[in-house]
């Protein structure tokens, strides 16, 4: 069975890969995590979003300057997520990533299974199985998806005004195995965001997690 490619992955330094998504042109705005004055509580996005998702909710919003975005994480066994572009411009973020599932040391005997369970969820099958969970306004077009921790967040607004139209580029800091994020030109306008998880029919304690972001008409 065909396997539709991955047109980038975010990785993290462990098991556990919260991000942020957001509009790339405000990337400049990101504010890391510093220790307050007081040195009692710590201030910055990843704060905001750590005190957010410790409500229990799937995901939180967020605001980086002008922009408002949201922040999740998919599931906390792999530390990677793929990200596809299906045939009408869907993003679909996926996790764990397909390399983990083949890998032997977890679902490589299931191969052809994986493939199934992917080519369902990362396809049009997916996004209608799934729950909306958000919107976002994408006003430069350009969706920047970071690790929480990434230390050069900032670096996400030149690359994007730098992209051809319709691209990809990854981007790390220097730490760890791959890129710690992501941007991809969708285009100007308003985007869902809809939640599937599909659990392996050979494995019912293990899922496979995608985020749709669909373009409004």
């Amino acid at each position: 069975m065909p396997t539709r490619e991955p047109i980038g992955t975010i990785a993290s330094l462990n098991a556990s890969l919260t991000i942020a998504v957001f509009d790339a042109r405000s990337a400049t705005d990101w504010v890391p995590t510093k220790p307050a004055a007081t040195k009692a509580q710590f201030t910055g996005h990843p704060a905001e979003i750590m005190r957010g998702l410790g409500k229990g909710e799937e995901m939180t919003s967020v605001d980086v300057g002008a922009s408002s975005g949201f922040a999740f994480e998919l599931e906390g066994t792999s530390g990677r997520i793929d990200a596809y572009r299906l045939d009408d411009g869907t993003l679909v973020l996926a996790a764990p990533a397909r390399a983990w599932w083949i890998d032997p040391a977890h679902h490589g005997d299931h191969a052809d299974a994986v493939d199934a369970l992917f080519a369902d969820v990362v396809g049009p099958a997916g996004v209608e199985s799934a729950t909306e969970v958000g919107e976002l306004e994408l006003a430069s077009g350009k969706l920047a998806a970071v690790y929480l921790w990434l230390k050069k967040v900032g670096a996400a607004r030149d690359l994007a005004a730098a992209m051809p139209a319709g691209g990809v580029v990854a981007f790390g800091d220097g730490y760890g195995d791959g890129h710690g994020g992501l941007i991809v030109d969708l285009g100007v306008g308003t985007y869902r965001l809809l939640r599937h998880e599909a659990a392996a029919p050979w494995a019912d304690d293990q899922a496979l997690v995608a985020m749709y972001l669909v373009r409004e008409p």
